[in-house]
């Protein structure tokens, strides 16, 4: 299975999961965490499709097929109708996905992606763009699906691809190689024209 038709298997249904939901709307209003309710929901979602997902193996909070995943709620700081107001450092959580993202760049897994639920939050904020563009910065790809939690309270579901480290290292040992290789065909070639 590819990023995008996992995408289009866990989007959608966990959509209509978060917003479904009378007890998560509960969570919501008073903008707290809900991890283990994304785990449990998450694996039946995927349980439907595959026969061998696992939660919580080898420090990855849900693996399956050839995929890990990771799991993080997102809770915002910016005021909205309907949910209690709080002053939560939203960049610790950034640090969560971000250091959530590296982990799983070191995994032998072969494909890594990272999930995370933000809310309050209408994806368009322009408050939130930074934080995105930090953490789209360690993806190969980010997909999102906006929900209306049961209150009508705004919420984005990111899916983003991680890519592996060692796929980056060999395409910076490729290119250094190569440039070695130019580096050393230049000076081959200045030294026999010299020689000439």
């Amino acid at each position: 299975m590819d990023f995008e038709q996992l995408a289009h298997v866990i989007l959608p249904n966990l959509k209509d999961k978060l917003e479904s939901s009378q007890g998560l709307s509960v969570f919501v209003r008073e903008r707290k965490r809900f991890e283990g309710w994304i785990k449990v929901e998450l694996c039946e979602i995927l349980s439907k499709r595959f026969g061998d997902v696992v939660p919580e193996d080898k420090d990855i909070d849900v693996t399956f097929d050839d995929w890990a995943v990771e799991l993080k709620p997102v809770t915002t700081n910016y005021v909205y109708a309907g949910v209690k107001t709080k002053t939560k450092n939203i960049t610790n959580n950034i640090d969560d996905i971000v250091s959530d993202i590296e982990k799983l760049r070191a995994s032998t897994t072969t494909n890594k992606a990272v999930l995370f639920v933000a809310f309050p939050l209408d994806h368009t904020k322009p408050e939130w763009k930074p934080h995105l563009k930090r953490i789209s910065q360690h993806l190969r790809e980010l997909k999102h699906e906006n929900v209306r939690f049961q209150g009508n309270i705004p919420g984005t579901i990111y899916l983003g691809l991680v890519q592996s480290i060692l796929r980056q290292d060999m395409t910076r040992q490729s290119r250094r190689s190569t440039n070695r290789t130019i580096g050393q065909t230049k000076t081959l070639q200045d030294g026999c024209s010299s020689v000439l």
